[in-house]
Order: structure tokens, then C-alpha cells, then sequence
């Protein structure tokens, strides 16, 4: 099973030269009780984790587009694509 921290960091990956460095420092994501914070270090990127009790309100509409994966933001072209991209931590 994929892992919090193996989720950020596939994100981090896939957002190096769309995002800089800057823009990603302070970034949050939240993945069961967890609460991990992209924190920039000198010339690195660092995430941080934190454990409690979270809650989040979400708007069921941001979710509507079946071609966008639901974990990670990241948008497809299809469907199969789409169901596969956060599945495993191995891609």
C-alpha cells in the first residue's frame, strides 16, 4: 500500500519544472491522520510530518471530472490511466 510520504514525494516528481521550489515550500496534504508540509532546506525540498486529529471540509464538486486522479490532481486522458495513477507507490 502506498504511503503518505511516498505520495508527496511522486507528487514533488511530477511537479519539478511546473512548479519551483518556492511555489511548493509550505504546500500541505493530508493523507489518513497525517498532515505533511513541503518545507524548503537550502537547495532541498524536506517534508515534514505531523499526526493528529485532522478534519477537512471538501467540496464535492471539485471532484465531478472522472479524468482527474482523485489522490494526487494529476489529469488523463482516460479513464484506465486515471484509476491507475495512485495505486501503487512503484510508479
Amino acid at each position: 500500500m502506498t504511503t503518505g510520504l511516498e505520495l508527496v514525494n511522486k507528487w514533488i516528481e511530477r511537479n519539478k519544472g511546473i512548479l519551483s521550489e518556492e511555489e511548493m515550500n509550505g504546500t500541505n496534504f493530508v493523507f489518513g491522520d497525517s498532515l505533511y508540509t513541503i518545507k524548503r532546506s537550502g537547495n532541498r525540498l524536506d517534508v515534514e510530518q505531523s499526526t493528529g486529529k485532522l478534519v477537512i471540509f471538501r467540496d464535492l464538486k471539485q471532484f465531478s471530472d472522472d479524468l482527474t486522479c482523485r489522490i494526487c490532481g494529476t489529469e488523463y486522458n482516460n479513464k484506465i490511466d486515471t484509476i491507475r495513477c495512485c495505486t501503487n507507490g512503484d510508479e
